[in-house]
């Protein structure tokens, strides 16, 4: 049976990314999401809807026809452009596969580009990383976790999003699953873990660096900045 999604995006949040208001990395996790869950889809479609119905409701600002007819004369004046064919690069199979050391998995459409462009894995204690290209105001990546496999306790100086986009894990707060989008503020401390009998792929979006609370990985802090 497939698995349903129970962890989504806030309606506040699709409307968001409807209106093209969210910061780039936060529109790549909805649109992932979106690619997993029917249920969004439908609730991404409606807000589409309204939000066109309220702008063919606006009234269109009263145009001065001397300066409508001088733009459309200075217009027909330009000499036409050539514009060179666009050459675009269609997504081969290879690309639709991520592989991290022996594991392979199935790309959401919306990630197969920029997961190309990734950096080099970084691996420690069964935990994979690879920083995606993005914005300097956030830091996003991917992450691999181990059957078995536990990220060390943390709580968060900002947001972390998180998109699991296959296999499963748990924390203090549920289990989550492919599709499933997870939101962690500065009021949340957890150890996300992988117990499933297959590693875990997430997609990460951090606003701020994590913040390590236990033992030996609290020595972890002062060097997130040269990954952050």
């Amino acid at each position: 049976m497939a698995h349903v999604v129970k962890y989504h995006p806030s309606i506040s949040l699709l409307e968001q990314y409807s209106e093209g208001t969210l910061a780039a990395e936060l529109a790549l996790v909805v649109a992932a999401h979106l690619d997993f869950c029917p249920h969004c889809q439908t609730l991404h479609r409606d807000i589409e809807a309204d939000l066109g119905c309220e702008l063919a409701m606006q009234s269109a600002p009263e145009a001065n026809s001397d300066s409508w007819q001088q733009m459309l004369n200075n217009i027909l004046a330009e000499p036409a452009a050539a514009v060179p064919a666009r050459k675009t690069s269609p997504v081969t199979p290879s690309q639709s596969q991520l592989v991290v050391g022996q594991h392979s998995f199935v790309v959401p459409r919306s990630l197969q580009r920029l997961v190309s462009k990734r950096n080099k894995w970084l691996t420690l204690g069964g935990i994979s990383t690879a920083k995606l290209p993005g914005t300097d105001e956030n830091h996003l990546s991917l992450l691999c976790i181990e059957t078995n496999t536990q990220v060390p306790l943390h709580t968060h100086k900002g947001l972390e999003i998180t998109l699991v986009l296959s296999g499963e894990m748990v924390d203090e707060m549920g289990q989550y699953a492919a599709g499933d989008l997870i939101i962690n503020t500065p009021d949340h401390t957890h150890t996300p873990k992988n117990i499933a009998g297959e590693p875990c792929l997430c997609l990460s979006v951090l606003t701020a660096p994590l913040e390590f609370k236990q033992g030996l990985t609290r020595l972890l802090n002062p060097l997130q900045r040269f990954f952050y």
